[in-house]
This record gives structure tokens, sequence and C-alpha cells, in this order.
């Protein structure tokens, strides 16, 4: 009976042990942006005295990356969008601590003392923040890349040039399919290569930009969304009045002679990967807006960290050339049906891609993705 009693009080004492810890349970939940020197400056305050408050859990955010988890808080803390005609909606740093939230590094740093010693004391209530919400912002942030990849997929100028590429090999050689399909490939992987540079290039110069201007990374993702809307609109006009207003969401007309010539005179398979590296350069000015907006997306991660990303879209991007090239060497699709499929469908195609864009910077301005 002693025994049984010994060990229900020490149950008891346990179970008390653990209620006690996970009262005082100090929850911070701080929001910063990529270049922003008053988040780094706030973020090492805290971290100083982090040492001293074994019960603190400092728990950091990348505002533009979990934007979606930013404005749960904003909503559940009742945070003004301005204060005193200071945007605080899309600003860091801002950090939430039990029922209170501080905004600014010189809030945050002449409060947050204060505030642990307070909930040590008292308890301290920690905002419901699951595992799941993170993994949701993850999965948008990967949405909002898969349909800029998509978008660029159909762009009449990338299927344009490989139809190109493809008549001048088999009107040379009609009865070498295998060479062509080398040389598209060939001519596919060039590609590949060039716009991976183009994508580093894109969010090493995104990030300089943040880092020079200061700019808050939400605010920034504002601006990509406005690019988007503003790309989507280019391509709507096309598809309404083609090549109204003096231009095109194409190769400039005045390009395209000089870049026709080049391509016909690809007959091999190095030449084909030369031609690629060249060739990637007229392609940039109607196929690269799409992928600046997700330079500018991936520009908040290291570059180890868009590596894959990138990866990813640029097999998205080329998986149209990689398709028509096996159709022609199957036999599935001659390439004057695919020439004529596009001279049919271009408007079509600008309206697809137009649309896409818009819808995609819309909801990217109104927090749905």
């Amino acid at each position: 009976m002693k025994k049984t009693i010994f060990f229900l009080v020490l149950f008891l004492l346990l179970i008390n042990i653990k209620l006690v810890q996970a009262q005082e349970k100090v929850c911070i939940y701080f929001f910063y942006g990529h270049g922003c020197p008053h988040c780094t400056r706030a973020e090492s305050h805290i971290e100083t005295i982090e040492s001293k408050y074994p019960s603190l859990e400092f728990n950091k955010f990348n505002a533009a990356i979990e934007s979606e988890l930013l404005y749960k808080l904003y909503i559940k803390y009742n945070v003004p969008e301005t204060i005193n005609g200071i945007p605080v909606w899309g600003s860091v740093p801002i950090l939430f601590i039990n029922d209170k939230y501080f905004f600014g590094e010189f809030e945050i740093i002449d409060n947050i003392e204060s505030q642990i010693q307070i909930c040590e004391e008292m308890g301290c209530e920690c905002p419901e923040i699951s595992e799941e919400q993170t993994e949701d912002s993850e999965e948008l942030s990967l949405f909002r890349l898969i349909s800029l990849a998509v978008t660029d997929t159909i762009n009449p100028c990338e299927l344009a040039i490989l139809v190109i590429l493809m008549t001048a090999i088999l009107t040379k050689f009609p009865r070498k399919k295998k060479r062509a399909l080398k040389v598209g490939l060939s001519f596919s992987s060039a590609i590949f290569i060039m716009y991976f540079i183009f994508g580093l290039l894109i969010i090493a110069g995104f990030k300089f930009i943040a880092d020079f201007a200061q700019i808050t990374e939400t605010w920034f993702y504002q601006f990509l969304a406005v690019i988007a809307i503003i790309l989507g609109l280019l391509n709507i006009k096309d598809a309404i009045w083609y090549g109204g207003g003096g231009f095109i969401m194409e190769v400039p007309m005045k390009w395209r002679p000089k870049m026709k010539e080049i391509i016909r005179g690809t007959t091999s398979v190095k030449g084909a990967f030369i031609v690629g590296l060249i060739i990637s350069f007229f392609l940039t000015p109607c196929t690269g807006g799409p992928y600046f907006v997700a330079g500018g997306i991936l520009s908040n991660l290291s570059f180890i960290g868009a590596f894959p990303y990138l990866f990813l879209y640029m097999i998205i991007f080329i998986s149209p050339m990689i398709a028509i090239t096996l159709f022609v060497y199957f036999g599935f699709m001659a390439v004057e049906d695919i020439s004529s499929w596009r001279e049919k469908n271009i408007k079509k195609l600008h309206w697809i891609a137009g649309l896409l864009l818009l819808g995609l910077g819309i909801a990217m301005i109104l927090g749905w993705i």
C-alpha cells in the first residue's frame, strides 16, 4: 500500500512539474526580412538575452515566405495596417509575444526583456502555429514558382525558335531523324544551361537591390506581383491587338532575320549547342518576364537553397522543346504541323499566358498564394 501511495505521489509531482514547465514557456514569434538592418539589430538583441531565459522559445520567420502566417497573426492580434501614417502591414521587423505585438527595431529592443519577465512570472499564451501552416506556406511558394514556369512553357517564342531549328535540320537531312533528335536535345540543353545562369544572375541582382535599397521583403513581393500583372496585361494586349502599340511579347521583329540566319546555318550537334547559347539572348526579351518574377521570389533564399527550385523551373521550361523534338523523331507529328498549329493558335497562347500571369499577380497581392 505504501509503495502504491509513493508511486502515485511521484506521478502527481511529475505531472505538476510538466504543467509548471508548460506554463513558464515563453514563445516569441519574430518576422524579419532579407537585407533588413533593423531586423538584424533586433534579432541580435534578442539572441544576446536569450541565454538568460531558459524558458524562452525564439521562433524566427521570413516575412515574405511566411506571408500567410503573418497575415493570420495580424488578424489575431488586431494589428492596424498603419500607425501614425507608417505602414505596419508588410513592414518588418515585427514581433509577437503573449497577447502583445511590437513593431520596429526600437520598440522590440525596448520592450522585449520586460515582457519576457512578465511572462515568466504571470504565464504566457503561445499563439497556435502548427507545422502544417508552415508546410502550407512552402507549398504555396512552390505553387507560385510552378505556375510561372508553366506560363513560360506556352510562350510562342520558345516554340517558334525550335520549329525553325527542326525545319532547318530536316530540310537538309530529311532522312536523318536521329541527327534531328540529337540536334534538338543539344539545342535544348544549351538553353537550359544559359537560362540557369541567367536565373542565378537575376537572383543575385535582386539580392543586391534588397540589400542596397533596404526594401522589406513583403513590399518587394508586392512589387513582383505588380510586374506579373503588367506582363499579363501585355500578353492579353497581344491576344486582342497583336502587334499593337509597336511591340509584341515575342522576339522583336528586327531581330528575327538575324536569328533565323543563325539557326538555319546549324548542321551539327555541336553547332546546335552553340546556337542554343546564342539564341538564349534572343529568347530573353519574350520569355524573361515570368522568369524575372520567379527570380525575385527565389532571391529570398540562399543560392544553395534556390538551386533545386531553379532546376525544377528549368525542367518545366524546356519540356516543350524536348516534347517537340521527340514528337518529330518518333513521327507523331511533322514540323510543318507544329508550325501551322502555332500560327493558328498564337493569340490563344497569348490569352493563356496573359490570364495566368494576371491571375497569379492578383492572387499574390491579395495574399491568396
